[in-house]
């Protein structure tokens, strides 16, 4: 493998690789050990997931394992795509380069870096930063204050309609939003009370949009959980330009990644081969096997194929990215650390 290659291997998602890998593997001894060496760098990303997660209880465990199975981030982490340690790399606030002593907090979205300290003295930064931050070099990571703020997205009669839900519609008092009004709020758009098993989803909704942990609901928290919905209503073609380069660069590493025969478009068997062999990988934190992988790695496959609006039986890359944008964008606001 020339050092271009070796280069391009670095950013290779994990676990979709493996499919390709074993193509390429029956009559080179030198790919053979490649392999054995990425699955082991595959267990260890696996192992680093469940560590930054573990103090999650099961159900949030399992909801980041379903957000992971959107087909534009299936093996990918952010540090896949990162290039640190540059020369001449700058503080995009302080615009100082770093030290070598100096750690880098990379933005998961965007090319930027930060000092920590340059982030948490900026005025109106959200509270949620102050622990987010922390992860920006780990498998989860950090999407810095501009990305975390979808509401930088909107336009402004959308902007508005939010500030009026707010203001006039939910009205809460102290300027918070408490669980209970957050379920009044539910009961006005469902327009009737709402079930049982309703209500536990909308408790794991409520910790997912308090993204400090505070048990309310900011202004501010509200705001990006409401622009998603806005920003989703928009034409696909429009939601792409919104794609920052990053991006655009792991969905298309991701759809390379399910386009085993590399001829530009994904079918099912395809599609079905990587999201299994991916979720095979992932194990429950008490070590046994993921009982819910082949559901999980169904339900990828069905949102994958939906992306075939044209109906010929597989998927192009215009089509995997217009369909993709608007779960790409919807995932940027930092994970919240749900209690």
């Amino acid at each position: 493998m020339d050092k271009t290659g070796q280069k391009w291997h670095k950013f290779l998602p994990r676990a979709a690789l493996v499919g390709s890998l074993l193509k390429h593997c029956k009559d080179h001894l030198q790919i053979r050990q490649e392999l054995r060496e990425f699955m082991n760098e595959m267990k260890k990303d696996s192992q680093k997931t469940q560590e930054d997660l573990k103090d999650e209880d099961s159900v949030v465990r399992e909801w980041y394992i379903r957000r992971k199975s959107n087909a534009a981030s299936v093996g990918l982490t952010h540090r896949d795509l990162l290039m640190r340690h540059q020369e001449n790399e700058v503080c995009h606030i302080c615009r100082k380069e770093f030290e070598a002593c100096e750690e880098q907090y990379p933005c998961r979205i965007c090319d930027k870096v930060f000092h920590k300290d340059c982030v948490l003295s900026l005025k109106e930064l959200h509270p949620s930063h102050l622990t987010a931050i922390k992860r920006a070099n780990t498998s989860v990571g950090w999407s810095c204050p501009e990305c975390d703020d979808l509401s930088l997205l909107l336009k402004e009669k959308d902007l508005q309609s939010i500030i009026d839900t707010f203001d006039e519609e939910i009205n809460p008092k102290g300027g918070q939003i408490t669980f209970e009004e957050f379920i009044e709020y539910k009961k006005k758009q469902y327009g009737r009370h709402v079930t049982e098993d309703e209500r536990k989803q909308f408790d794991l909704e409520f910790r997912l949009v308090d993204t400090d942990g505070s048990g309310t609901i900011d202004w501010w928290e509200f705001l990006n959980f409401q622009a998603k919905t806005k920003i989703a209503s928009r034409e696909q073609a429009e939601l792409v330009h919104l794609l920052t380069e990053k991006e655009v660069m792991m969905a298309k590493i991701a759809f390379s990644r399910l386009d085993i025969n590399n001829d530009g478009s994904i079918t099912e068997h395809e599609a079905r081969k990587v999201f299994d062999e991916y979720f095979s990988c992932l194990n429950i934190s008490d070590g046994r096997k993921n009982t819910g992988s082949e559901t999980y790695a169904k339900h990828a496959l069905e949102r994958a194929m939906s992306l075939d609006v044209k109906e010929m039986g597989s998927v192009t890359w215009d089509e995997f990215l217009n369909g993709q944008a608007q779960y790409i964008i919807a995932v940027r606001p930092n994970m919240t650390e749900l209690k």
